[in-house]
């Protein structure tokens, strides 16, 4: 059967239906969705760079350890509350949650960068120093938030490191600052609220990060700021830079949307203490549903296909099925600016977003901060994904690709994304090089998107662009309201022009022709090289699928929860019995037992069906994967098994290498490979009293998804 979601985003795109108006909430003619300052100006601050005056990056002292005999970098950080101004435009300082140094709490939004050495370990003690109240509004109604836990429990999760399972963050290790660690097994000897954590770094070099994956909340502290950046350099990256191949000038950039609190909203809004210019976050169920039509989401109150099934109103302070802010910020500023000469730069980019995707290209600035989409900016040089390098790079932006969609309404993947640039789902990062020798001083470049919330089915009230649909109507009877008014020249809200680069005059010699070496080869390939020159990049090594120990059938689902809130789920291909509307269902919950069980070692295929609407980016704990392919098959005839259409086709080039989150997209069957190899030479690794072996997870990353209820255990046996 065809899932609510994908009826929806075909009718919209067939002409079939218009969004219809919202329902009317709180006191008087009050909205459930609020938007931000509309004076917020772009493109007036600078981008902060890691460092004293940027975001600050951690010292950590290093000494042998006496466990394992290896040098280890020690680290003591906290969680702490702190308040900064992200914009001069903004009414007031922004409350905040974040990472700093223990001994030397120099707190700034993403502060906490550690940079490591592959096979040099790391452990990180962190004490929770956060307040008893949240400075956003917390649902008591979803899994591990009931009204008697702590709203001031967190965990640290190293996504995308290779951690024991013990020190992987996983939900129910949360700690508070009265107590120890809960649920789980971590190294002791820290002392009460703190948590003791081991990273054996036996990774290459690559990007990865850590935040807060505590039960039931890890929306919100991710939101609120716990969140930080996390470097594992290698051998052979220090040789790329010294050889001229990759440049030194590196730059992070952490992209994120926000919504900031209003004087106007500030009365309604249930935070203690809440003050215009803070986060805002939305706590009220917009029902949207195929009866009548109005709010943002799915609501199964509304089922024409079960009249008679009852359900709950929305709790007054409820979960949504996801968030999509109106301003976006790179590296914890609103719409920076950042000067490069005309050289080489490295960019280091994730999306830190809780929902949004991003379709990153670039153009030259049209004169007034807008993006000239007929004149493309440089390539971008794509060398690496989220785990290291690409054993080849990828030229983008050659010429930029704006995005594009399946329009075919007999297609099975009608509506799904056919053509885009750089596409950034939530957790993904890129390893980017672009040249920017030829692009005239003075001259100013946009990093633009132009990609659609939710992926792929889009609802224009969460497009903000210059010159966009006024949604602000305030009368019954108007479609689409409850939205921003019209976006204006030169400011927010704004989702499509992200940042701006400004090309300063060259200090010292041109960059060295052996820096132009992997664009010439993404461009060209390796035949103008030869061997010399065709294996830069690592090399990738291709499993013998034959010696897959198992292929795994998985599901991607969604349904409504007892209150009528759309929820996703993960589940086997096995009936899971049927959901609260009667109808067969294959989700299964996070604390439901564990189906995916491997063994350390083995070499597993998953074959995992979308049978929602939406693009899931399914992020792997302990595993790197390699995608394999990607396939249409019949959604309204599964019943377990997808009968599988045309043919399958391959990973996108700048896939073509390790991954751990993976977009998956609606109507399709993605089929991965992966190797579970336990970290070697950790010290104090129990097994976990409910699996019994290695307990890690899988998820989907987009937060509101992964807290409600779109993750599993993911359990390997030694």
């Amino acid at each position: 059967m065809i899932s609510r979601r994908k009826f929806l985003k075909i009718s919209a795109m067939a002409g079939a239906g218009v969004m219809l108006p919202i329902r009317w909430v709180g006191r008087g003619q009050a909205f459930a969705f609020s938007q931000s300052p509309l004076n917020i100006r772009k493109f007036v601050v600078p981008l902060p760079g890691l460092g004293p005056n940027g975001i600050p990056a951690l010292t950590p002292t290093s000494a042998i350890d006496p466990d394992t005999g290896l040098l280890t970098d020690y680290y003591s950080i906290q969680m702490a509350p702190f308040s900064q101004q992200l914009h001069p435009d903004l009414p007031g300082p922004t409350r905040l949650w974040g990472y700093s140094d223990a001994a030397n709490p120099v707190q700034k939004y993403l502060g906490g960068v550690i940079v490591a050495q592959e096979g040099r370990p790391v452990r990180l003690k962190v004490q929770n120093n956060l307040p008893n109240s949240h400075p956003l509004p917390v649902d008591t109604t979803i899994m591990g938030a009931e009204p008697d836990q702590p709203v001031n429990r967190a965990t640290v999760h190293l996504h995308g490191g290779l951690p024991p399972w013990t020190s992987d963050g996983t939900p129910f290790s949360w700690f508070t600052p009265k107590g120890g660690p809960v649920g789980e097994t971590f190294l002791n000897g820290a002392g009460p609220g703190t948590a003791e954590y081991y990273y054996p770094n036996q990774q290459s070099s690559r990007f990865i990060w850590y935040h807060d994956h505590a039960l039931g909340i890890t929306r919100l502290n991710a939101y609120a700021g716990l969140a930080s950046a996390y470097l594992i350099r290698d051998a052979l990256e220090t040789k790329l830079i010294k050889s001229f191949i990759i440049p030194s000038n590196e730059i992070p950039l952490i992209i994120q949307d926000k919504t900031f609190l209003t004087k106007k909203e500030q009365a309604n809004y249930p935070v203690s203490g809440a003050k215009p210019g803070d986060l805002w976050y939305p706590y009220q169920y917009e029902k949207n549903s195929l009866a009548n039509g109005h709010g943002r989401w799915d609501w199964g109150g509304d089922d024409p296909e079960n009249p008679a099934n009852p359900v709950m109103e929305p709790p007054a302070i409820a979960e949504v099925p996801e968030f999509f802010s109106d301003t976006i910020l790179v590296n914890g500023t609103c719409y920076p600016f950042v000067e490069v000469q005309p050289r080489h730069y490295r960019f280091r980019i994730l999306n830190g977003s809780q929902a949004r995707f991003y379709n990153l290209q670039l153009y030259y600035d049209d004169g007034t901060g807008e993006a000239n989409l007929a004149k493309p900016g440089p390539r971008m040089i794509q060398i690496g994904t989220e785990a290291g390098f690409l054993p080849f790079p990828v030229a983008l932006n050659n010429p930029p690709a704006q995005i594009a969609f399946d329009t075919n309404p007999n297609s099975p993947t009608f509506g799904n994304a056919i053509r885009y640039n750089l596409l950034m789902a939530p957790a993904e990062r890129a390893d980017v090089i672009i040249d920017f020798s030829k692009v005239p001083v003075g001259a100013r470049l946009i990093l633009y998107s132009d990609a659609p919330a939710p992926f792929p089915g889009g609802e224009p009230r969460n497009d903000y662009f210059t010159g966009d649909p006024n949604f602000s109507s305030t009368g019954p009877g108007h479609l689409n309201q409850g939205g921003a008014p019209t976006t204006k020249t030169g400011l927010g809200p704004n989702t499509r022009t992200l940042m701006q680069f400004r090309i300063i005059p060259r200090v010292g010699a041109a960059d060295p022709p052996a820096m132009s070496i992997l664009e010439q080869l993404a461009v060209g390939g390796s035949g103008n090289f030869g061997s010399t020159y065709s294996e830069i990049l690592p090399q990738i090594v291709k499993f013998d699928l034959k010696k897959a120990s198992r292929i795994r059938d998985l599901t991607l689902n969604e349904e409504f929860d007892e209150f009528g809130r759309l929820i996703q789920k993960l589940g086997t291909n096995v009936q899971n019995g049927v959901n609260n509307q009667g109808l067969k269902t294959w989700g299964r919950g996070y604390t439901d037992p564990a189906t995916e069980i491997t063994h350390d070692g083995d070499l597993e295929i998953w074959r995992i069906t979308n049978l929602t609407g939406d693009t899931h980016p399914m992020h792997f704990h302990l595993v790197n994967v390699q995608v394999l392919s990607r396939q249409a098959f019949d959604e309204e005839t599964f019943n377990g098994t997808p009968i599988l259409l045309g043919t399958p086709r391959g990973p996108d080039a700048n896939e073509r290498g390790w991954k751990e989150t993976v977009r998956m997209n609606p109507g399709e069957v993605t089929t991965i490979v992966m190797k579970f190899d336990l970290p070697k030479n950790a010290p104090y690794v129990p097994l976990s009293p409910r699996t019994g072996g290695h307990e890690y997870g899988w998820h989907c990353h987009i937060l509101e998804h992964e807290e409600h209820d779109m993750m599993r255990p993911l359990v390997v046996m030694p």
